[in-house]
């Protein structure tokens, strides 16, 4: 018996529980297709945001000319919000959409999630009232939860074979194209977690992962089966950090479990040094850095073996993240030394071999070296190191703005700025309207209670009621 016969056959496999919810009917509205400089023709504001703009083109239909002190309010948003979601990747911009597919409701491969974070990043920093952001934000979530949650085995019926998922027919038939379709899907849904949060992105993982799943039992001795095998570890992988996202750490461990376990056997050594880093962060985050340390050492022995500066950068990422956790100071130095000299080779590169490494740049390790600064040096290192993360970021990864707004608020805490402190915070109550999940929401909470001496003033009392406004419209996904 094989391994993957043996420890994922049909009906042994574990996985959380996850309520897939019902596909909404599609709305039929017809939208011409547009790009993003289009959609922002009527927000003069956000035309020195878009360097390639050529043209002045014409506003979308629904959408007012002239906004008064440029401010997008909630009906706007969801026409632009259509607009968006109706894209398809590579379509001609001048082409109506298709009937069958018009409207609001997308599949996960239809979206572009990097497109849709940077308007929403927009937004947040265009539209001046808060009252005006919540409630557009409120709207922009409900749609986002719909347009992200429907389950693959409701996404197969679409005529587009272009970007349709293959129907498997024959689970005990290996299929390369459903294989390759999988493997094409596991960077979207990553970028779907950042942007959408993880609760929204699970149950399409999952369902990814079962269908991996039934190809690596199918698939023929050799590089089709580890191919296979690899597949199904790294969507296993995904679910786990999905799930350590949204607080369920042991469900996060079994998986992770699995995908190290399954990509051993692929003798996929790359994706075991990512998997054991995941795995030390799982640990760290938990309050047991020692074990943290631990998976942070094996991952490095592996990256060393794999060859990839991207490898050996991240195993020591989150060997400083571990050492720092358990109060190593001269350790964790050394640790971020390495990884700063790995992730010069890195840059020098510039083009990983592997799609998981999408979120790994210099802006990654300026904010670990914010987290290690925030435990061991003083305000100036902090607010450097900050200012550099946040500079150097992808502001379309929302779930780590999130985190990185709060190292900075902490940061202006400790220099008794507490107006910039409590304004960066409800920067990320507001973003956590799109993307929130449990882990974001601790460190949230850790914030506030630091901001306790200072819970009379002005400030403080100003993002009490942010957080009250938003939690009582958004639930923690």
């Amino acid at each position: 018996m094989s391994f993957i016969e043996g420890r994922y056959g049909r009906g042994s496999c574990w996985c959380p529980r996850v309520a897939v919810p019902r596909r909404p009917r599609p709305s039929r509205t017809c939208l011409h297709e547009h790009g993003v400089t289009d959609l922002l023709a009527g927000l003069p504001s956000f035309r020195h945001l878009d360097a390639a703009t050529a043209s002045t083109p014409a506003t979308p239909e629904g959408v007012k000319a002239s906004l008064a002190g440029e401010i997008m309010v909630p009906s706007e948003a969801e026409i632009l919000l259509r607009y968006l979601l109706g894209r398809r990747p590579g379509a001609d911009a001048n082409a109506p959409p298709q009937a069958e597919t018009a409207g609001l409701y997308r599949r996960p491969e239809e979206v572009n999630f990097s497109e849709l974070a940077q308007v929403i990043t927009m937004w947040m920093q265009r539209v001046p009232h808060p009252q005006t952001r919540r409630d557009m934000l409120t709207k922009l979530t409900a749609a986002l939860a719909v347009a992200a949650t429907a389950p693959l085995t409701e996404l197969t019926g679409f005529t587009d074979s272009a970007t349709a998922a293959p129907t498997l027919t024959d689970p005990a038939r290996f299929e390369p194209a459903t294989l390759a379709h999988c493997e094409a899907m596991m960077p979207n849904l990553r970028k779907q977690g950042d942007v959408l949060g993880a609760a929204a992105t699970l149950p399409t993982a999952l369902a990814y992962r079962s269908i991996a799943e039934h190809q690596a039992i199918a698939a023929p001795n050799g590089p089709h089966r580890d191919r296979a095998i690899a597949t199904y570890a790294e969507l296993t992988q995904l679910a786990g950090w999905l799930c350590f996202n949204m607080g369920d750490y042991h469900s996060a461990q079994r998986l992770y479990d699995d995908a190290r376990t399954a990509a051993h056997d692929a003798r996929a050594v790359e994706l075991v040094t990512y998997i054991l880093c995941t795995m030390s962060h799982l640990a760290t985050w938990q309050g047991k850095p020692r074990i943290g340390i631990d998976h942070a050492a094996a991952a490095s022995a592996w990256a060393d073996q794999s060859g990839s500066p991207y490898a050996r950068a991240y195993a020591a990422d989150v060997a400083v993240r571990a050492l720092t956790a358990d109060n190593q100071n001269h350790q964790s130095k050394q640790a971020l030394d390495r990884e700063y000299a790995a992730l010069q080779e890195a840059l020098a590169d510039q083009n990983p071999s592997q799609s998981w490494w999408y979120f790994y740049d210099e802006s990654f390790y300026w904010s670990t070296s914010t987290q290690n600064a925030l435990k061991f040096d003083g305000v100036d290192r902090i607010m450097a190191a900050s200012e550099k993360a946040l500079r150097l970021s992808d502001n379309g990864n929302i779930h780590e703005r999130s985190f990185r707004l709060l190292y900075r608020a902490d940061a202006f805490a400790r220099q008794q700025n507490i107006g910039l402190a409590c304004q960066t915070t409800i920067e990320v109550v507001e973003l956590t309207s799109v993307n929130s999940t449990r882990r974001i929401e601790q460190r949230l909470q850790e914030m506030r209670r630091g901001l306790d001496p200072w819970k009379r003033t002005r400030a403080v009392k100003q993002l009490d009621q942010a957080i009250a406004a938003h939690r009582s419209s958004t639930p923690v996904r």
